[in-house]
């Protein structure tokens, strides 16, 4: 998913500006990466609408001050926390990952992240070409649409309609069932059931072999 990681990169690149000199301080990439994370644990927690620089200063341990040094506002803020679910997700693409391995990262990061992910998902439902802000999708595509023209078998089958089936259901589907159609399960059995669902949605189609 290098893609993905160059994306994130250019885009924090961009908003650096002045920041450039600190944030290459370790000890300022520490703080940043810990006040990024309490921010997802809030929001995971409370939601985004709870969300607030002084609250995130507060349950950090953190002062006023130290929070406005790293964030101009509530705004970078939920942006920082965007590139970061971006990140975790990326991480689900590593090659060195199994098909199942990353079905099931994937699928357990939604679950547990629900509102973060949301931030995430908005820009796949926002006007645009969709390749420009996930780098992976033609790709993705591309890759699905060889394998399909390859084998006689998935006649009538679209690389481009196929990846967006799977992105779909990665970002939605494991919320839809975990809330409305087997809400009495716990999060783990919720994973183990959709993964092999999902698992055997590829091997059908030949994706991953049996």
């Amino acid at each position: 998913m290098a893609s993905m990681v160059q994306m994130i990169e250019k885009r924090r690149g961009a908003s650096m500006d002045g920041h450039a000199a600190r944030r290459r301080n370790k000890g300022f990439e520490e703080t940043h990466l810990a006040l990024i994370e309490t921010a997802v644990r809030l929001v995971s927690e409370k939601g985004l609408e709870a969300l607030s620089l002084s609250e995130v200063a507060r349950v950090a341990g953190v002062n006023r001050t130290t929070i406005y040094y790293h964030f101009a506002s509530r705004e970078a803020l939920i942006e920082e926390v965007r590139e970061w679910s971006a990140e975790q997700l990326g991480k689900a693409f590593a090659s060195s990952q199994s098909a199942e391995e990353r079905a099931r990262y994937i699928t357990r990061f939604v679950l547990e992240n629900p509102d973060v992910v949301a931030l995430w998902t908005e820009e796949f439902l926002s006007p645009g070409r969709i390749g420009d802000r996930y780098p992976a999708f033609d790709a993705m595509a591309a890759g699905f649409e060889r394998h399909f023209t390859a084998d006689p078998r998935n006649e009538g089958m679209d690389g481009q309609v196929f990846a967006t089936f799977l992105l779909a259901w990665a970002m939605l589907g494991p919320r839809i069932y975990r809330n409305s159609v087997r809400p009495d399960m716990s999060i783990d059995e919720t994973v183990e059931r959709l993964t092999r669902t999902h698992m055997a949605i590829l091997q059908q189609s030949g994706i991953v072999d049996m």
